[in-house]
């Protein structure tokens, strides 16, 4: 019984971790992090999403992390609406935000919601961080995996 648990485990690890350099894979988790904390219901979500499918890293680790995050955001969604008000509430930025609302698709980019200005600078300024720490994990995870075992000779 544990064994076949840990086999599906193994399965779904090297899965994730397959064939992709560690900075594809930190890539791809940063970016599925950023997606996961923004609200899904903007322009801003949608490009993320675009992004994602465009870029050369890893999408199944980008998609997982965009659901573990989706869970974990309305955690934090107290804190990104308080740094969105300060954010959207500087005297110093309203010419430059009433600007981005003059584009076209100003309007449903989403900035005018607090929650989606903090998610989405919450989520920019953790990703360096982010992908530092999974890149030197995976390469880490990667190097272990392929090292040859050092058993006692015959």
């Amino acid at each position: 019984m544990l064994s076949r648990t840990v086999s599906v485990f193994r399965r779904v690890v090297s899965g994730l971790l397959a064939s992709d350099s560690p900075s594809q894979l930190a890539a791809g988790f940063t970016l599925g992090m950023v997606i996961g904390l923004v609200p899904k219901g903007n322009l801003i979500a949608v490009s993320l999403c675009v992004l994602l499918f465009s870029l050369r890293i890893n999408k199944g680790l980008a998609l997982a992390a965009a659901v573990l995050f989706s869970f974990v955001s309305p955690l934090a969604d107290a804190f990104s609406h308080k740094l969105g008000l300060i954010v959207l509430g500087a005297n110093s930025l309203q010419a430059t935000y009433a600007s981005v609302f003059n584009f076209p698709l100003g309007p449903w980019l989403g900035l005018n919601n607090t929650v989606v200005t903090g998610s989405l600078l919450v989520g920019l300024y953790i990703a360096y961080p982010v992908y530092w720490a999974v890149r030197t994990l995976s390469a880490w995870l990667q190097s272990t995996a392929t090292a040859p075992a050092s058993g006692g000779t015959s």
